[in-house]
């Protein structure tokens, strides 16, 4: 899928009918991605180009409202004033605004597609631990169990915790460790001592097992909407 320019909007000439053309294009594509259910990274890409369209938006006006206006009209019974501007606006102003309005209008409704996908997938999710649970749940190891894959998909996670602008934020790392075939003779509390055995870690880390109830796209979109809830999950119950 051909990507669109982070700054497609101001890159060349401001003409509406061009760069409705060149959006038009981009969705034609993202729509056939979420047909498939192919969420990533198509969904987080439609959320950037919608802030920086919005925000792009929203400094225009505010650009506009420092032009100086003059008081044309008093209205003395409701205490209002009136104001026009001394400075018409620019037809390139405008037609940014055009542009800029079409594009926020497009991409909310191709946005509200990618959440309803991404809702559904999250409901059919069930995440439970994996045997007894340790003290410190900040590492462990994830099980994702597609019930349609005959195997498991086993991570190592790690919490991470950072600050900015006297905040703190919580981030979720995960490293692939292996594939492992799944057999009705080994129960998930021998799966997870094989393979921490496998990769020389302590026996009383925790582990979790996501398990996927229908069939989606592994990379484009279980696995991101996986990790996201999961991230979730450990935040509500640690």
């Amino acid at each position: 899928m051909k990507k669109l320019a982070d700054d497609w909007i101001t890159q060349g000439s401001l003409d509406f009918e061009y760069k409705k053309y060149i959006l038009l294009a981009y969705l034609q594509q993202v729509g056939n991605s979420f047909e498939q259910h192919k969420l990533y990274p198509t969904f987080a890409e439609l959320l950037m180009h919608y802030n920086n369209a919005f925000q792009l938006k929203a400094g225009k006006q505010k650009l506009w409202k420092s032009f100086p206006k003059e008081l044309t009209q008093i209205d003395l019974k409701n205490f209002r004033m009136f104001f026009e501007s001394k400075i018409e606006e620019d037809h390139q102003l405008k037609e940014l605004e055009d542009i800029l309005d079409f594009t926020i209008d497009s991409l909310k409704s191709h946005i509200t597609i990618g959440k309803d996908i991404f809702d559904e997938v999250e409901k059919h999710l069930i995440i439970e631990p994996v045997g007894v649970k340790a003290l410190e749940e900040n590492e462990g190891l994830l099980l994702i169990d597609p019930q349609y894959d005959p195997f498991y998909h086993i991570y190592q996670y790690r919490i991470t915790i950072f600050e900015a602008a006297e905040e703190k934020f919580r981030g979720l790392q995960t490293v692939f460790i292996d594939k492992v075939k799944k057999s009705i003779g080994t129960t998930l509390e021998q799966l997870k001592i094989q393979v921490l055995k496998n990769i020389r870690l302590v026996s009383n880390y925790s582990a979790f097992r996501v398990v996927a109830m229908q069939p989606y796209p592994y990379e484009e979109t279980l696995l991101p909407i996986v990790k996201r809830s999961f991230s979730g999950y450990l935040e509500h119950n640690l």
